[in-house]
């Protein structure tokens, strides 16, 4: 009995004590990322609701690093929304894969045609187009679902400056705003994107047709466009990501990205497969080595991740990054 009862005095304790030292680090980080982010919460009420969100935040930061070794989970600007709330503003929670649009699927057993862009030779086993200079600085699309607008319109960037164009920033707010399709910040699919930018005939710069992250009426102008979209295919797993992405381009990905709103760094090498986010692969690492990974861009600002990056493992489909891949051709 005398045992017992010391056993339970230990858990006791132990349950008492655990709670307030965690209580009193999580305040401590706390305090951190209010003062990183800027954040300021209107009322006392509100603040405690958001702390008691980064509490849980933590603690579920916490079960993806034990799953993700090789990566870092902790504090990111999202760290006070819950995961609900993040999925609406900053996601796509209503993907449908069966209404995925899926463009004809690229040969690579034929012939590809060579590089328009002197100078850019990808190397087989590391290598990363934003060196070539095809891609645009990493975007922020706030708390608006426009993530499938965003990886549409930086692929056809990369796609126009591949095909001899000058690297330009092109306007996702349009595709936000014009194409019926889709639902704007509410989602939708790069390749459909597609398919209203060839019928539009273009695609405005983005200087001309700025971003608001919200769904604005329609202000297209064909006197501003900068590249027509003539064509887009699909590209089939992770072999068809290695092979476009090690000779033609980046593609454009739409993943589960559950995960990802409590990502730091390193490389991801678990996720599901539940699809909510649209973002662009850039590039790869290691590859045919032991820790291979993709460079893949997001739209969530050059303040979170690998700046701006996530770095995806290679090898399994993770997060199902094989299964809706799309490119484009695009021209003046």
């Amino acid at each position: 009995m005398k045992t017992i009862l010391l056993l339970l005095a230990a858990v006791i304790c132990f349950a008492i004590a655990r709670p307030q030292w965690d209580d009193h680090e999580t305040k401590r980080l706390f305090t951190q990322f209010k003062s990183q982010y800027n954040k300021v919460y209107a009322t006392p009420k509100e603040e405690q609701l958001r702390y008691s969100v980064f509490k849980e935040s933590m603690v579920r930061a916490r079960g993806h690093q034990a799953k993700n070794p090789k990566a870092r989970f902790g504090v990111t600007k999202f760290s006070d929304m819950t995961p609900e709330e993040f999925s609406r503003k900053y996601k796509m929670p209503d993907f449908d894969a069966s209404k995925f649009p899926r463009p004809p699927v690229k040969d690579f057993s034929k012939p590809q045609p060579p590089l328009a862009l002197p100078g850019c030779t990808p190397d087989k086993s590391n290598f990363d187009w934003g060196s070539c200079g095809v891609t645009t600085p990493i975007y922020n699309q706030e708390q608006c679902g426009s993530c499938w607008a965003f990886s549409a319109t930086e692929t056809i960037e990369s796609y126009f400056a591949l095909g001899g164009g000058q690297l330009t920033q092109l306007s996702m707010q349009q595709i936000v705003d014009c194409d019926t399709s889709d639902q704007g910040c509410n989602g939708g699919f790069p390749s459909s994107a597609y398919t209203y930018v060839e019928g539009a005939g273009g695609l405005d710069t983005l200087s001309s047709y700025p971003y608001t992250a919200e769904d604005g009426t329609c202000a297209f102008n064909s006197a501003n466009v900068a590249a027509t979209v003539t064509s887009q295919q699909s590209i089939s797993g992770e072999d068809g990501l290695y092979s476009q992405a090690s000779s033609a381009g980046p593609v454009s990905v739409c993943v589960d990205a559950s995960s990802w709103q409590d990502y730091q760094g390193g490389v991801l090498t678990q996720c599901g497969n539940s699809v909510d986010h649209c973002v662009q692969l850039t590039g790869y690492y290691n590859y045919g080595q032991t820790g291979a990974y993709w460079n893949v861009r997001n739209s969530w600002g050059a303040d979170w991740g690998q700046s701006g990056y996530i770095w995806v493992a290679i090898g399994q489909d993770l997060c199902s990054i094989g299964d809706y891949a799309t490119i484009v051709a695009a021209q003046q």
